[in-house]
């Protein structure tokens, strides 16, 4: 019989619920020590995703795709944290 947190979506959820609150831990580091070792530890990190947002003009209407990501040591150490949370349910 499966675990309770075997769905896909859970895992999905709480992956982003761990980075989201990783980066406020991170953001919240940064601004306690500003120009400091931490801040650069913490807060500064890599930027992937669509820049510009890719344009899809139809004449009729006009769609945007596009999405940015932030990640960060705070985000790394906040997923990490909740696929261990994973685990245990």
């Amino acid at each position: 019989m499966p675990k309770r947190g075997d769905s896909v979506i859970v895992l999905l959820v709480i992956l982003i619920l761990g980075a989201l609150i990783g980066t406020v831990i991170g953001e919240v580091i940064a601004t306690i020590a500003p120009g400091g070792m931490l801040e650069k530890i913490f807060s500064k990190g890599i930027n992937p995703g669509l820049s510009p947002p890719a344009t899809l003009d139809l004449k009729v209407i006009s769609l945007s795709f596009g999405f940015s990501v932030k990640i960060n040591l705070s985000s790394l150490l906040g997923i990490a944290l909740a696929l261990l949370i994973y685990r245990r349910l």
